[in-house]
């Protein structure tokens, strides 16, 4: 477990989360966030936790969860690992409760540790819906660079947004 300062851990998943995530990916509102744009059943997300990935090398994603006093309030991912150019994208949510607290700095900067220290990667980055500000402002106040902008990439309630492209390089 990864310890997040003051409000509990990052974790892998749990049967045990199975609720939890079902409403979470269940979301309408943050479809459009993902690849996924339909509903999941429980009894896939089921096979999910039973069957998770379990090598980071091997399905070049990993998913944790950040655990507050044994509930689980977002997940973080890990995507498009490149382990030749120690690059990542990195992805997160919490629940609609938690939003707003600071909570997501902090185990972002947890998240970070793990994926520059124990994992060796030398990039993270973000893309960012441009009216995602909340978002926006993570990943700037986390020292991410915005270092461009792509045009038409996200789809959201029919009409075509651009997404910023925030990166934060190990020195």
């Amino acid at each position: 477990m990864i310890n997040v300062e003051g409000i509990g851990h990052l974790r892998a998943p749990e049967i045990s989360d199975l609720n939890a995530l079902y409403a979470l990916e269940n979301e309408p509102d943050l479809w459009y966030l993902g690849h996924s744009k339909e509903p999941w059943s429980k009894v896939v997300l089921q096979r999910y936790l039973v069957n998770q990935p379990g090598s980071l090398l091997r399905d070049g994603q990993l998913r944790l969860i950040l655990d507050h006093d044994g509930e689980l309030i977002g997940a973080f991912d890990l995507y498009d690992y490149d382990p030749f150019a120690r690059k990542a994208g990195v992805g997160l949510v919490l629940s609609p409760a938690h939003r707003g607290k600071g909570w997501s700095s902090l185990a972002l900067k947890a998240f970070e540790s793990y994926a520059f220290g124990t994992l060796g990667l030398n990039s993270l980055f973000a893309i960012v819906p441009s009216k995602n500000i909340p978002s926006q402002s993570l990943f700037s106040s986390g020292c991410y660079k915005l270092v461009g902008e792509l045009a038409d990439w996200v789809m959201r309630d029919g009409k075509m947004e651009k997404a910023l492209f925030y990166q934060k390089v190990l020195k």
